[in-house]
């Protein structure tokens, strides 16, 4: 049974949503039963410019803000922050509610983060709250974990524990969440034992069980990394340039031209390259194998693929689009698979309908993580239809409709003839006259 588990997603103030939207991953009553078979993949569809990859973009950011103390600092964050936050609101929050059954038992846990653009144009984390529930009923209350506001840590464990705390984050808090403080209350001797720590652990390993893929034309990192940018030991993946440091064995092979392992990792990387070759030849039977070409880097290898067929070898940057959309997705599929949490912005581009359907039917059937995509290829509805919680709808007003199933309905159909509420098609092919085709005047 998977360890973790997202119930539910809320956020305003990503890119173009200004007004709260919320995504649904499970609908029913959590017991210490629980069991997700059914709720494993979610479809997220909507026009363009409704803010489905905006959905994907707070959600690395929140995860990010979580697991690196340093993210606010960097000078690069926070140019892609003031891109990323809504203009208009100039502030945005993120809420989760997940599962998680981790050490003494079952948990549902609701997280809240809350960002800012001040004066100085910076990104500044405004507050921060985490709360469990108490029981396992849709009434049942939730106990405040913690909660921090303007810097301070305004909540938590009463007694010695809250007082060191307290002093050792004061002003710290709006440039690093307060999870980040795990290993430092740890190391002062109080034990992750204590029912406050054990939950932030917890949230940090929730946070580290996420992985998110955007689309190449919305990942502006490589335009804001301007150097190879090393994080402390901990970093789960260090990027810049063209270049990505390979984290054996769970981050998601990133649309880069070279890999940058560490020597010490060839053995390990050989392994995913060689399943990476019994994944792509389901798709291209002539590949023969897939060879890796290597350069030192001091401590490192800089790696480019090299695709092996009959009489000729091919760099993998010379592969066509759709292989190597499956090749940068392989990693990030695999670890759904085995327990993570993943979303993958435009899943469908560059991907066969015949393929993408089978893939995301091998999942609903074998997964063991969740998957939650978005797309405008419409054919996985009839795939995910059956499912529960398995397609939302997203609007330009930024309202969020989950299909429900009902008798013989289609999704596909509802959607295409305008019976989901507030969706666009309300296009008509006669609309383009005299602005396609039309003479200049």
């Amino acid at each position: 049974m998977n360890t973790f588990f997202l119930l539910n997603l809320r956020l305003s103030g990503i890119k173009n949503i200004e007004k709260p939207v919320e995504i649904p991953f499970y609908k029913k009553t959590i017991k210490y039963d629980f069991n997700p078979e059914q709720y494993r993949v979610k479809g997220i569809y909507g026009e363009n410019g409704s803010g489905k990859t905006a959905i994907m973009t707070a959600i690395r950011i929140m995860t990010r803000v979580l697991l690196d103390r340093n993210y606010l600092n960097d000078s690069v964050n926070q140019r892609l922050l003031l891109e990323n936050i809504n203009k208009k609101t100039r502030k945005c929050f993120i809420e989760m509610t997940f599962y998680a059954f981790f050490g003494t038992g079952p948990f549902v846990y609701h997280y809240r983060m809350d960002l800012e653009i001040r004066n100085d144009d910076r990104v500044y984390l405004a507050g921060e709250m985490l709360e469990r529930k108490i029981g396992h009923n849709s009434q049942s209350p939730y106990l405040l974990v913690f909660e921090s506001m303007n810097g301070s840590l305004f909540r938590y464990n009463k007694g010695d524990v809250f007082e060191y705390c307290r002093e050792k984050t004061q002003n710290l808090l709006e440039q690093r969440s307060f999870v980040t403080f795990v290993n430092d209350i740890e190391a002062a001797g109080y034990s992750l034992e204590h029912l406050p720590e054990k939950h932030l652990f917890t949230l940090a390993v929730f946070a580290s069980k996420i992985h998110v893929e955007l689309d190449g034309a919305d990942d502006h990192r490589n335009d804001a990394y301007q150097k190879i940018k090393s994080r402390d030991d901990n970093a789960t993946l260090h990027e810049g340039g063209d270049f990505t440091i390979y984290d054996w064995p769970t981050s998601a092979r990133q649309d880069r031209k070279e890999i940058i392992i560490p020597k010490s990792q060839l053995h390990n990387y050989q392994i995913t390259i060689n399943r990476l070759y019994s994944f792509i030849r389901i798709f291209k039977t002539d590949l023969q194998g897939i060879e890796i070409d290597t350069k030192e880097y001091g401590e490192f290898l800089i790696c480019r693929l090299v695709m092996v067929y009959d009489g000729y070898k091919l760099d993998e940057e010379y592969e066509s689009r759709g292989i190597k959309k499956l090749i940068r997705l392989y990693n990030i599929l695999d670890a759904a698979c085995r327990g993570y949490i993943v979303f993958i912005d435009e899943l469908d581009s560059n991907i066969n309908d015949i393929y993408l359907d089978k893939l995301i039917e091998y999942f609903v059937r074998y997964g063991e993580g969740q998957l939650c995509f978005t797309a405008h290829n419409l054919s996985p509805m009839a795939v995910l239809r059956n499912s529960k919680c398995a397609i939302s709808f997203i609007s330009n007003v930024n309202s969020v409709h989950t299909w429900t199933s009902n008798g013989n309905q289609n999704p596909e159909h509802a959607y295409r003839d305008g019976f989901i509420e507030d969706s666009p098609f309300n296009v008509d092919a006669s609309d383009f006259l005299g602005v396609l085709g039309g003479a200049d005047e």
